[in-house]
């Protein structure tokens, strides 16, 4: 299992509290990866899950979060979040589709990522199912999946529950490496006296969103990360397990 913690407070204004785990769990190898650092005025969340099946998943979900780590090193302070994302995206899918070229693979990886300022303002940018959730009180919302299941969701063949548990709902429609062009979907929200969780589907696809919210709401992001990952081996997940929880005050 591997951690990264922080807890980073910006003057009267918010401060982000903040821990990542990830877990091989039963697969024979981790092919998810994560970041959790604070970037100046900024902190940047994120996880990637490298497509079972897909030749060299582990290396394309790196290379998904080291070209998100350095392109908020380099635009930080140039760039807004919203723009920060959308470059990080398009140069870690065109790196991954250029390795796959030259080694005639099909690296893939979903990835989610969230910026938050120092106005506990939060950006995400998806692609793929990993998910974020933002949880405030017995409120939860979360990003949508590009995959198979979600799209019979959105076309009303399925119910949320009856997607849950579909023998199908780890097909992903859309990953970075796939194709020439991967746009995240944005979202914007507010982060004030909230918890954002970052997640890989071996812990979404074994835990409802219910749960998920009354752990992170009871503990801290620390013993909130490490209770998840618990508690989705406890429930046999058969994935490799990541999550960032994140806590704006």
């Amino acid at each position: 299992m591997s951690t990264l913690d922080r807890v980073r407070t910006w003057g009267a204004r918010v401060s982000v509290e903040f821990f990542g785990v990830t877990e091989q769990g039963r697969r024979g190898r981790n092919e998810d990866a994560f970041l959790a650092e604070q970037r100046g005025a900024l902190s940047v969340f994120a996880v990637a899950d490298g497509l079972g099946g897909h030749a060299a998943g582990d290396v394309a979900s790196s290379m998904a979060v080291s070209t998100l780590r350095e392109t908020a090193v380099q635009s930080a302070s140039l760039l807004a979040p919203v723009s920060i994302l959308q470059r990080a995206f398009s140069l870690a899918n065109a790196s991954i589709v250029s390795y796959n070229r030259e080694r005639s693979l099909n690296a893939a990886t979903t990835l989610v990522a969230a910026i938050v300022d120092r106005s506990g303002h939060c950006t995400i940018g998806t692609v793929g199912d990993s998910r974020a959730y933002i949880i405030s009180g017995e409120d939860v919302w979360h990003t949508r999946d590009h995959s198979y299941v979600q799209t019979l969701v959105d076309w009303g063949y399925l119910s949320e529950e009856e997607a849950f548990a579909h023998p199908k709902k780890h097909i992903v429609e859309k990953a970075l490496g796939l194709q020439e062009s991967a746009a995240p979907d944005i979202y914007e929200k507010d982060l004030q006296d909230a918890m954002l969780v970052l997640t890989t589907d071996g812990l979404h696809d074994t835990l409802r969103p219910s749960v998920i919210a009354e752990i992170v709401t009871r503990l801290s992001p620390r013993d909130a990360a490490v209770h998840l990952v618990r508690e989705a081996l406890r429930q046999e997940s058969k994935d490799n397990i990541t999550v960032v929880v994140a806590r704006v005050r």
